[in-house]
């Protein structure tokens, strides 16, 4: 297991070692934080002087007070194993509102409900959330790892998380059941020579998976926007500060956007990883940055177009 895994649109957990990254898109805590917890095998100034259960009496489960509950709870109430319900926000797979502080996410008790009442929907949920590297993928299409990475590297399919392992190397993870779908529709790319057009790619140095990821979580938390200036700030959270500042030539407006950005990477990391970090969250080539610039400018044109008095 990698030492640090990283979560886009999403998910961070932390093994031994310098820590783990995971979805996806500014580094700081993830949607659905955990609430506080007691010490262990103390009290809560809520349970402390209770009555404990007498030995027929069961003690009643902890639920959040709030109709819209914390992702890390969801997951826990609905047996999905760590990491997976996260995995399942970051993927658009369950319904989230708007939480307490800016992006986070919280789940609509309704959606919990409905999932804890239909235990076929759960599994469902789970494999739709499996997330697989590239050895663990080349076994689900039959093809071998080498093969694998070469067609992700020409952006056959999209990585929705990625780590570092303890030698500061990317490692990639991606949606089973995106691959397995992949396979079904592309299954003449598994087998024989690759096309022409793939080899004169993979001769030029090609390589798009971090700008699959970038895209994949843009396009997550843009969706979460609650305005167009949090939308900007989505798609200039990705630019190199002189690509921010030809899109958006007015002062004002560049601290507002940077004020207003989103995490897209969903923990705090040692400071010695964010030059590899950084490599990722950032849209170095020309033409990505261009479409990014393009969706700043459009999401600015709407921001001020809201403030104008009409007429």
């Amino acid at each position: 297991m990698q030492d640090i895994h990283t979560r886009s649109t999403v998910l961070v957990r932390r093994t031994p070692g310098p820590g783990r990254l995971a979805e996806l898109p500014g580094a700081r805590g993830g949607p659905g934080a955990p609430g506080a917890r007691s010490r262990a095998g103390g009290e809560t100034k809520a349970t402390a002087g209770a009555r404990p259960p007498g030995p027929r009496e069961a003690a009643p489960a902890r639920r959040p007070r709030s109709t819209a509950l914390q992702v890390p709870w969801v997951g826990r109430e609905l047996g999905l194993g760590p990491g997976v319900c996260e995995a399942a926000v970051a993927l658009g797979l369950i319904r989230t509102v708007p939480g307490e502080g800016p992006w986070r996410r919280r789940v609509p008790r309704a959606e919990f409900d409905r999932l804890r009442g239909d235990p076929g929907a759960v599994a469902a949920l789970r494999e739709r959330a499996r997330l697989v590297g590239a050895a663990a993928g080349a076994g689900l299409l039959g093809i071998s790892p080498a093969r694998f990475t070469r067609l992700a590297r020409v952006g056959r399919f999209a990585p929705a998380d990625f780590s570092l392992t303890r030698y500061r190397v990317v490692s990639w993870r991606y949606p089973a059941a995106e691959l397995l779908a992949f396979a079904e529709l592309s299954p003449g790319l598994l087998r024989g020579r690759a096309p022409e057009e793939l080899r004169r790619a993979l001769g030029r140095g090609v390589d798009e998976r971090a700008c699959r990821w970038r895209a994949r979580r843009t396009a997550r938390l843009a969706r979460q926007a609650g305005d167009p200036w949090q939308r900007a700030a989505v798609f200039a959270a990705v630019l190199e500060p002189p690509a921010l500042a030809s899109a958006v030539p007015v002062a004002a407006d560049r601290v507002r956007l940077l004020r207003l950005r989103p995490p897209l990477v969903a923990a705090q990391l040692p400071i010695d990883h964010w030059d590899v970090v950084r490599r990722v969250l950032t849209a170095t080539d020309p033409r990505e940055a261009r479409w990014y610039q393009e969706r700043v400018r459009g999401a600015l044109a709407d921001a001020h177009s809201e403030r104008r008095p009409q007429s």
